[in-house]
């Protein structure tokens, strides 16, 4: 084992910068799926960079982005150095205890940079002392797809009509405005985050959609299946439609 932390940091370049950085985007959507019992943080081993880059969750230990690490570190990161270098997953689990004494069951993976050299580590905590309706809080149905049926089921026919053709409308410009979406994905991400906010499980929402986006119902129903595929869900759309052909 080296003497000091600093003979683990290496020098990052441009690409490495930009795998940390989306490792703490990653940290929020983790969070947000998993819930407030879980503290994650995203370290940085590059030379002259700050040590902890982000942290969710930093209640649970009262640590900062500001924080410096602890002496048990090193060992931590010689044993991820040692499962790179023999191949394996560069993941070590364990557990721990908190400020207060309540169990932490944690895991920590390192992020392999280029050179296949480790560059960074992400630490997911799951403080097991957490209250139990905490947790349970993350089982909930997200509140954008609640909000969206509740809307539409507390409306007239008429109301009803204009608060869908409104909400595709809304996700229509969001994407269409955005130059980060290439041309040719556009339509799919519409369709993306109105399968997301509930729209297509409310009766009409998917003829209203193809006729806004100009596309067939068959397209819609295409790119629904496949989104629900890829997320292993078998969410309902407002009606059970036949197997269909997809369009040329």
């Amino acid at each position: 084992m080296k003497d000091n932390l600093e003979d683990y940091l290496v020098k990052l370049n441009d690409t490495d910068r930009k795998l940390i950085s989306s490792y703490c985007t990653m940290c929020d959507c983790l969070s947000s799926y998993l819930g407030g019992a879980y503290e994650i943080v995203v370290h940085s081993l590059g030379s002259g960079e700050q040590f902890i880059q982000k942290i969710v969750n930093g209640s649970h230990s009262g640590r900062s982005e500001t924080d410096s690490p602890d002496s048990g570190f090193r060992t931590l990161l010689e044993q991820l150095r040692a499962r790179i270098r023999h191949r394996d997953l560069p993941v070590v689990y364990y557990y721990n205890k908190d400020r207060n004494g309540g169990m932490v069951k944690s895991a920590s993976i390192g992020i392999v940079g280029t050179g296949n050299k480790l560059i960074g580590i992400i630490c997911l905590n799951c403080y097991l002392s957490t209250p139990f309706a905490e947790v349970l809080e993350s089982f909930t149905v997200p509140a954008n797809i609640v909000d969206v049926k509740s809307r539409y089921l507390a409306v007239n026919n008429n109301g009803y009509d204009t608060i869908l053709s409104e909400t595709i409308n809304s996700a229509k410009d969001d994407v269409m405005s955005d130059p980060d979406i290439p041309y040719k994905l556009k339509k799919k991400e519409i369709i993306r985050r109105l399968h997301d906010s509930g729209v297509f499980q409310i009766k009409g929402g998917v003829a209203m959609c193809a006729e806004i986006l100009g596309v067939t119902i068959t397209t819609i129903y295409m790119h629904i299946r496949n989104l629900n595929a890829a997320n292993g869900s078998t969410q309902h759309t407002d009606k059970q439609e036949e197997p269909i052909k997809q369009d040329k």
